[in-house]
């Protein structure tokens, strides 16, 4: 599953996500705070093959979902002496969120004192912690200065990460500042080689940077005169630096979109 970013000017998606939206996320109690928490799932034997359920968590009330929370639920979790557990699970549809499955029904004998031992639970799960570096309407509501991962066995914690995201994210006046950017690829267009025209040419393109900053791959989504493609290619190349985040300390390819005006007015005001 792939997570999509979608902006007015730089639109871009993430190599790596979950929804379009972004998700709610589930509540874990840890060292007596409460914190979110994302990739912790009910037991595999709720859901069919296609990951729908194969019962109804909310006995004789439909499952809702919205775009917020592809699952159609919320689950509260608590870790206790190294030991994960599920204590409630609640709708997340706007206007059934006060639904709460039974769970002596779900697991009958597995309930115990209100709560599930999470034996089911075997990888990692994370939580993101400081502030969002960068907001994006999408998976888990952007980059984050860190994530706490938990690492489980069988619902046993084996141990916790915790991330460093500041060392690496960096930003660039470019990405930041349209104007500035505007000026940078437009001043930077060598307009004495292109053929005049009185209509505007438009060059729509895709670009990567690496987690250096230095866009090393760009691709065009539109075909017009060759003149036009490979000098709004070389222009996007030019960019001397770009704003690379980080997730659990790696580098994310973002995908930025954007497109090239090859017109009259573009050309008279940055003309050199």
């Amino acid at each position: 599953m792939k997570r999509y970013l979608l902006l007015n000017v730089f639109t871009f998606i993430w190599a790596v996500g979950l929804f379009a939206t972004p998700q709610s996320p589930d509540k874990l109690i840890y060292n007596g705070d409460t914190i979110s928490v994302y990739s912790l799932d009910l037991p595999i034997d709720f859901y069919n093959e296609d990951y729908t359920y194969s019962i109804n968590l909310f006995g004789q009330e439909e499952p809702y979902s919205v775009t917020n929370c592809g699952r159609g639920y919320i689950a509260t979790w608590e870790i206790s002496d190294n030991q994960l557990y599920l204590t409630g699970i609640c709708s997340c549809c706007y206007y059934k969120d006060s639904i709460k499955a039974d769970l002596n029904i779900l697991f009958k004998d597995k309930l115990n004192n209100g709560k599930v031992k999470a034996d089911w639970i075997t990888g990692n799960a994370f939580s993101p912690q400081g502030k969002n570096i960068k907001y994006e309407h999408d998976g888990i509501g952007g980059f984050y200065e860190y994530e706490l991962e938990f690492n489980f066995n069988k619902g046993k914690l084996l141990e916790t990460r915790l991330y460093d995201n500041t060392k690496f994210n960096r930003t660039s006046i470019y990405s930041q500042n349209q104007e500035k950017f505007n000026e940078f690829i437009y001043s930077n267009i060598r307009w004495d080689i292109l053929p005049q025209q009185d209509t505007t040419v438009v060059v729509s393109i895709k670009f990567i940077p690496n987690e250096n900053g230095k866009i090393d791959n760009v691709e065009l989504l539109t075909e017009n005169k060759e003149i036009y493609n490979q000098e709004a290619i070389r222009v996007i190349k030019l960019i001397p630096e770009w704003e690379v985040y980080f997730f659990k300390e790696k580098a994310v390819r973002v995908v930025w979109y954007y497109r090239i005006y090859f017109c009259k007015e573009n050309r008279e005001k940055y003309r050199k």
